[in-house]
C-alpha cells in the first residue's frame, strides 16, 4: 500500500473518532479509539503530512511481525513531553518530544516495537476489562459493551496510563519489542541505547516525569532485556544505512 494511502486512511479514522461510525467495530476497538481521541484532545497531531506518512509505514512494517491482528493506526502528536502511548485495539501515538530524543530510525523502531508489542498482548486493555469487572460487581452495571459505556472506558484507559501497567508487562514489551525490530532488520542493541538516554534524563527532566511515573527505571529495564540476552540476537552489517538516516532526518525537521 502506498505511503499517502495509509495516510489519508489514518487521518480518515481520526476524524471517525469524533463521530458515529456505521462500520462494526469490536469493543476492543471501540476503547482503543475513544482513548486515542482524548489523548488528541490534549495534543493534536503534528501538521505534517510527510511525519505521519513515515511513522505509518514503519510502525505498519513493525506490528507486521507481531503476529496481531489488528487496523494499526500510528501517529506523531505535537507535544514535548517524552511519552508514547499503546491503546487497545491498534491505536499507536507517538510525541513529538520522544522523536527529538532520538538518533536513529533504529531507536525509532524500538519504541514503535515497544508499543505494539504492548497492544498485540492487550496489555491496557486486559487493566480495562479487570476494571470493567469490578465495577459491574460493585455497582451492578450491565454489561459494558454498547456504545454509551465507551466513555466510561476511555475514562479507566485514561487511569491506566496516568499510573502505569505493571513492571512485567513493560519488560514484556521491551523483550517482545527488540525481538519485532530485529526480526525487521533493525539493530536490536538500539534499545539499549534509547534506554540509556532515558537514564541520563532521570531525575533531570519534567518533559520526561509521567514516563518515569508509570515505567520501570531504566536501569532495570536494561538488566532485564540483557538477562534476557539481547546480546546474542543478530546485528545488521555495520555500515551505515544512507536511506534509513535520510529518512530519520527529514522527520526529525519536519516536527
Amino acid at each position: 500500500m502506498k505511503i499517502g494511502k495509509i495516510f489519508k486512511l489514518f487521518m480518515c479514522f481520526i476524524a471517525l473518532s469524533f463521530c458515529a461510525s456505521a462500520i462494526a467495530q469490536t469493543d476492543e476497538e471501540k476503547v482503543g479509539k475513544a482513548g486515542a481521541a482524548q489523548v488528541l484532545g490534549a495534543a493534536p497531531l503534528v501538521a505534517n503530512e510527510s511525519a505521519q506518512q513515515y511513522i505509518n509505514v514503519l510502525g505498519q512494517v513493525l506490528a507486521a511481525y507481531s503476529g496481531a491482528v489488528y487496523k494499526w493506526h500510528f501517529g506523531v502528536i505535537k507535544s514535548d513531553a517524552i511519552n508514547a502511548f499503546a491503546m487497545p485495539g491498534g491505536y499507536i501515538l507517538l510525541s513529538s518530544g520522544v522523536l527529538k530524543l532520538l538518533e536513529s530510525e533504529d531507536e525509532l523502531a524500538f519504541v514503535l516495537a515497544h508499543e505494539v508489542a504492548h497492544v498485540s498482548r492487550r496489555h491496557h486493555y486486559q487493566v480495562v476489562l479487570r476494571q470493567r469487572l469490578a465495577e459491574q460487581a460493585t455497582k451492578g452495571l450491565q454489561a459494558a459493551t454498547q456504545d454509551s459505556d465507551t466513555a466510561k472506558l476511555a475514562q479507566a484507559s485514561g487511569k491506566i496510563y496516568a499510573r502505569g501497567l505493571d513492571k512485567t508487562a513493560e519488560f514484556e514489551s521491551d523483550r517482545l519489542g527488540v525481538e519485532f525490530m530485529t526480526r525487521a532488520g533493525y539493530d536490536p542493541v538500539a534499545a539499549i541505547n534509547v534506554l540509556e538516554k532515558l537514564q541520563r534524563l532521570k531525575g533531570n527532566d519534567p518533559r520526561a516525569e509521567l514516563l518515569f511515573s508509570t515505567h520501570p527505571s531504566p536501569a532495570e529495564r536494561m538488566d532485564m532485556l540483557l538477562q534476557s540476552g539481547i546480546d546474542k540476537l543478530p546485528r545488521p552489517p555495520e555500515k551505515s544505512n544512507a536511506n534509513r538516516n535520510a529518512r530519520f532526518l527529514k522527520l526529525i525537521q519536519a516536527i
